[in-house]
């Protein structure tokens, strides 16, 4: 628990640093600075790194050596994939949020991953895949509380928008409790390793989290923009 304390000491300086709830992508969308279609747009780009997270969580399982330390994740992986109930994976109750928003099948199947997208993607299964665990695992934590923490502004956006009774946006309601519960499992398996050298290891992929995640932000930005 000391171990834990700790490291949630540093998680929340880091988070007090970035201020991720103020990233530019957020405050335009706040604004309402985008036209619907840039709306969507970003949406779609979403909807593809949603596609990948649960490969993420496969190859930090590959990774790790000790079945305890997995358990988590497991179930983790299982709740993405709706605890078996198609119905709930979370690609598909994404995927719903975006019919919701007037997104159609055939635009969502048509719709292709940009190369910010795709570099993310990549980048975060090197990570965890060929890199020690900890320091993919603790990039993963990162990643789930970012989620956690813009969900409620993404969800508050889309009810302004597009209908308190939209019942589409439970993918948001739910990430909102869901992802920080991951982020907190993930921190406690982090947690037994955070001693010696291995400190530095776990505070670099902490950083490595929040880097990668916020680029994607702004690339998608930056993107949508130009």
């Amino acid at each position: 628990m000391e171990k834990f304390i700790e490291l949630k000491k540093v998680t929340d300086s880091l988070f007090g640093e970035k201020k991720i709830e103020e990233h530019p992508l957020f405050t335009a969308m706040k604004n309402k600075e985008f036209s619907e279609e840039q709306q969507k747009k970003i949406a779609l780009q979403i909807y593809h790194v949603v596609l990948y997270f649960p490969r993420f969580l496969s190859a930090i399982l590959t990774n790790m050596p000790d079945y305890r330390m997995r358990m988590p994740l497991v179930e983790n992986l299982f709740e993405e994939h709706g605890k078996m109930n198609e119905k709930y994976v979370h690609s598909q109750t994404y995927k719903q949020f975006l019919k919701g928003i007037g997104i159609t099948e055939q635009e969502i199947n048509e719709s292709e991953p940009s190369i910010p997208v795709i570099a993310y993607n990549r980048a975060i299964t090197d990570l965890c895949l060929h890199y020690p665990y900890l320091e993919g695992l603790a990039a993963l934590g990162v990643i789930e509380e970012i989620v956690a923490r813009v969900s409620p502004l993404v969800g508050k956006f889309a009810k302004n928008t597009y209908g308190s009774e939209n019942q589409s946006l439970i993918h948001f309601t739910d990430h909102e409790v869901l992802d920080v519960q991951h982020a907190n499992e993930i921190y406690e398996v982090v947690a037994l390793g955070y001693e010696g050298d291995q400190k530095r290891m776990i505070e670099t992929g902490l950083k490595f989290g929040m880097y990668y995640h916020s680029r994607m932000y702004t690339d998608i930005l930056e993107d949508v923009r130009n």
